[in-house]
């Protein structure tokens, strides 16, 4: 039993992936009461979009009078950021008392953190007496240890693209087989805006246990920041063209769950919500976004963005090395008046050297990285910290650490 929440966290996050099946966890599940199945869930998963989807649909239920559960990863500041409820994260204590509690059957289970994680999020969801749960998945969907939701609300695909490859498959088709594994028997399945092939991988599944297929209605561009859907104009806290589709999204999905998209609650939820990490702004002189694109068609929709920053634009990437980073490298140093190239402390981290094979200013401390970058904008230019959603973790903790650093400037 832990008396140290510090402890208890550390205990968890050193539990690797132990590979089990998801019908081993749902076993474990059972055993601990089967706290899923004691709310409404919408159980998410795509390459690019899962987390703002998410996000967006999580305030759009608060302002329509739910009390939501959120689960989402990876955490950009700390673990507990992980499980929020109406936007709150997981106080320590309560973490730590909800370990102790299932710590035998943890133990006896010898579950991983992100099991652990799931767990601890759907009991705390259960005791809270949350009305939906918007969880996002793991890797792929079909087995990921959130794919233990028998009768999901919904289900969202926000997008199919080439990522974990090594885990999911090459091809789209075979990624899409993956992600359609989250469809259950008999329940809503709502598309993003996919190409016919995987589209084509999720129908089938759709059909084959008679489960509804909704497909994503677009929106109209009003410009910067602006968007109309279903006739209903909507404004945007962030720049990210890309957001404009996954707030549409979002709205797509609350209408399946009965709520008014184009009520002045909902308009003004999607107003103010801002997605840590995405597009986010932290200075204004130079301007300085942080984004966690992370594979190649989430550097394609970043860049779509950038022709609303200021110039001289220099660009700060760093990449896992289990991504397609040398590619991603290639993206992004087109839309830069300046590329440099870094690296973190991470196990799965790759080295400077390597993603600026192509070109690019290597400096191999992040810290000194960003330093140099803010110099070289200047006060009227911009810097773009974008890479591994790790790597902007680190940032936004260094910016935690020290507060004056990157404090928004008018």
């Amino acid at each position: 039993m832990f008396t140290d929440a510090a402890e208890a966290l550390k205990w968890v996050m050193e539990r690797r992936s132990r590979n089990h099946t998801v019908a081993y966890f749902a076993e474990a599940m059972a055993a601990a009461g089967s706290p899923q199945e004691a709310f409404e869930t919408v159980h998410v998963t795509g390459t690019n979009g899962k987390g703002s989807t998410c996000y967006y649909l999580n305030h759009i239920l608060q302002a329509s009078g739910r009390k939501t559960g959120l689960f989402t990863s990876p955490h950009l500041v700390t673990h507990y950021d992980r499980m929020r409820i109406n936007d709150a994260c997981i106080a320590p204590e309560v973490f730590m008392d909800l370990l102790n509690r299932y710590l035998g059957l943890i133990e006896q289970y010898d579950l991983g953190m992100f099991e652990i994680d799931v767990l601890l999020a759907c009991a705390w969801f259960r005791q809270e007496q949350v009305d939906t749960a918007v969880i996002e998945a793991g890797l792929g969907g079909r087995g990921s240890p959130t794919n233990i939701l028998p009768h999901p609300a919904l289900e969202i695909i926000t997008t199919v693209g080439y990522d974990h490859m090594e885990r999911l498959g090459n091809t789209l088709e075979a990624i899409a087989e993956e992600k359609s594994g989250i469809i259950m028997p008999g329940s809503t399945i709502l598309t993003g805006d996919l190409i016919s092939g995987p589209l084509a991988v999720v129908a089938a599944r759709a059909a084959a246990v008679n489960a509804r297929h909704v497909l994503y209605e677009p929106y109209t561009d009003l410009g910067p920041g602006r968007f109309a859907w279903r006739g209903t104009e909507y404004s945007l806290a962030t720049m990210a063209e890309y957001q404009k589709t996954n707030a549409s999204l979002a709205l797509q999905a609350a209408s399946l769950l009965g709520i008014d998209p184009g009520s002045e609650a909902v308009r003004e939820a999607v107003r103010k919500t801002l997605w840590a990490g995405r597009f986010e702004t932290v200075s204004r002189h130079p301007a300085v976004i942080l984004d966690g694109a992370h594979n190649t068609e989430g550097i394609a929709a970043l860049c779509a963005s950038l022709k609303v920053l200021p110039r001289p634009l220099v660009i700060v990437f760093s990449a896992l090395k289990d991504k397609q980073g040398l590619a991603m490298a290639d993206q992004l140093r087109g839309y830069a008046d300046e590329f440099i190239v870094t690296e973190f402390t991470m196990y799965r981290a790759d080295t400077a050297e390597h993603l600026a094979a192509h070109g690019g200013t290597v400096i191999t401390d992040w810290h000194k990285a960003i330093g140099t970058a803010v110099r070289k904008a200047g006060q009227d230019g911009s810097v773009l910290i974008c890479g591994s959603l790790y790597f902007i973790s680190d940032v936004r903790a260094w910016m935690g650490q020290n507060p004056g650093l990157f404090a928004v400037k008018q």
